[in-house]
């Protein structure tokens, strides 16, 4: 608690914090901060102290399990334990929507907590916290922190089974109740895209990124698995992108395959390459998750056996320690299949009794056809296009809940596979060769597919994520557009759908624009 309060009142990691005050705060907490300044080492302390009183008199322990993977059986272990009696997060707002006054947060902290069960009416299990506010974060947020001593008044541990959950309703509660902009993912109250955390953030600074890993794997993923049409093409195409990809496997069974993680090639320092930071697909995307694209294409056993090859000897590189991927991300244009399935996606949406299910499938599509449109244009960098298939994918997972109509989400959700399976397989059969579609064609069909969307939000009521969706789609294809007409005007060879891609050769459709790629920068001069 000591180290918390000591980071909460001191100059931030990036010299963001400016006028440290505590707002709210249990009972006894308030009454020694009153008049009290945060500027003074010694005052934090104590309040810090008063804080873990209850602990430090009861010599209550909290403790959670510390977990490491286990290469050899695949699944993360319990090693041990360590302390954790501190609970911590922060209550932060749009950058949009202004600062709040000191009495505002005080009646917004306090709500939080008795919603998180952390006060007790007769007073006898209530925990000890305090919320502190420091100004703008350096993003331009609002925004307060809870500390919270989780050994209550009477020597009792507070309950924090599914924390995160619960703080996510209870921050949509408090949203609601205090007219703030509602995070429209909280309403179905389900985790779509996961943010970044403040770990991913650091470790970009320090790497020296312009983006995170988190977001950069999604990128590369969905367009992986956007161009792929079966789960061992899916494994192939994430190795083309530099994506290195670890199986999991059934219990007791090396021949099936139940998910799968996915970490980039880490940096080379002094000669020494760094371990790969792994991340659970389903936890960047649930799209991504491997039971969601086995929907997606359809997939069958004989599909997903015929996979375990290529799995195996992803699996066995990285048993041997070696990096089996390109020197560096190839910026390829589209399969023609790619821009069918789209089409018929968008054409599927305006469908009446179809409209949810393939609001999704034509997001996810979509999505995917942003970020492999991302890294041709935006290459190193995350921009319009890159911002538009995040929205697109959060919109695809929405989608997948009607709350007016409880039990039709059961049959649209049990129907989902077919409907899904249905494209992959139109598009299958449309293309009998590998041709690859043209830039223009691929932002011709983004944008229908985009208002398709939009369009199916509006239906729902949710208009911010209409405009969101219309706005993101836009800009995203005027990049697009302006690229191809840069090229255009240069002299380039004119755009068709029916060019065909040599195995090996460099697009001929790109932009004017240095040829680098994400990893060519990331790695340059590490090895």
């Amino acid at each position: 608690m000591a180290g918390l309060m000591m980071y909460l009142a001191g100059p931030g990691r990036a010299n963001d914090h400016t006028d440290q005050h505590v707002v709210a705060g249990h009972d006894v907490v308030m009454q020694a901060a009153r008049g009290a300044s945060l500027q003074d080492a010694d005052t934090v302390l104590d309040l810090a102290l008063i804080l873990d009183q209850p602990r430090r008199v009861f010599g209550t322990q909290v403790t959670a399990p510390v977990y490491e993977w286990d290469e050899e059986n695949q699944r993360r272990v319990k090693v041990g334990e360590k302390d954790a009696h501190v609970w911590h997060c922060s209550l932060s707002l749009n950058p949009n929507e202004g600062p709040l006054s000191d009495a505002q947060w005080q009646a917004i902290a306090t709500d939080f907590v008795d919603e998180m069960g952390f006060t007790d009416p007769d007073g006898g299990k209530s925990c000890r916290w305090v919320a502190v506010r420091h100004g703008l974060s350096k993003n331009g947020n609002d925004h307060v922190h809870i500390a919270v001593s989780l050994v209550a008044e009477d020597g009792s541990k507070a309950r924090i089974h599914n924390d995160q959950r619960r703080a996510q309703s209870a921050a949509n509660k408090l949203e609601h109740k205090y007219g703030l902009q509602v995070l429209e993912s909280r309403e179905t109250e389900r985790a779509t895209v996961r943010g970044n955390k403040p770990g991913d953030l650091q470790r970009a600074a320090r790497e020296g990124d312009s983006v995170t890993q988190r977001d950069e794997l999604r990128r590369r993923l969905r367009g992986a698995a956007t161009t792929s049409r079966t789960e061992a093409e899916f494994v192939a195409q994430a190795r083309d992108a530099r994506v290195l990809v670890r199986p999991r496997f059934a219990k007791g069974d090396t021949a099936r395959v139940v998910g799968y993680s996915a970490a980039l090639v880490p940096t080379v320092k002094d000669g020494t390459r760094a371990e790969p930071v792994w991340f659970a697909a389903s936890k960047l995307d649930t799209n991504l998750g491997l039971g969601s694209l086995r929907e997606r294409w359809g997939s069958d056993a004989a599909a997903e056996a015929a996979a375990v090859s290529e799995w195996t000897e992803r699996n066995r590189h990285l048993r041997e320690g070696t990096v089996d991927v390109p020197a560096g991300v190839r910026a390829k244009r589209l399969p023609l299949h790619v821009v069918q399935q789209l089409n018929e996606s968008a054409q599927q949406i305006v469908v009446p009794d179809r409209t949810a299910r393939f609001t999704r499938v034509a997001a996810v599509d979509a999505s995917g056809a942003l970020a492999r449109a991302s890294l041709y244009f935006e290459t190193t960098s995350h921009g319009p296009i890159a911002t538009a298939s995040d929205v697109l994918a959060r919109a695809s997972q929405a989608s997948r809940y009607d709350p007016e109509q409880p039990d039709r989400q059961r049959i649209e959700r049990k129907q989902l596979g077919a409907d899904a399976a249905y494209v992959s397989r139109l598009a299958a059969r449309a293309v009998g060769r590998d041709s690859a579609a043209g830039w223009l064609a691929v932002a011709r069909q983004i944008s229908r597919v985009g208002n398709a969307v939009a369009a199916a939000e509006r239906a729902r009521g949710r208009l911010v994520a209409a405009q969101q969706t219309t706005a993101a789609v836009s800009a995203a294809v005027a990049v697009i557009e302006r690229a191809e007409a840069q090229r255009t005007s240069a002299g380039a060879s004119p755009t068709s759908s029916q060019q065909q891609t040599r195995p090996g050769a460099l697009p001929t459709m790109r932009p004017n624009v240095t040829p680098t790629t994400p990893d060519s920068d990331r790695d340059r001069g590490r090895g």
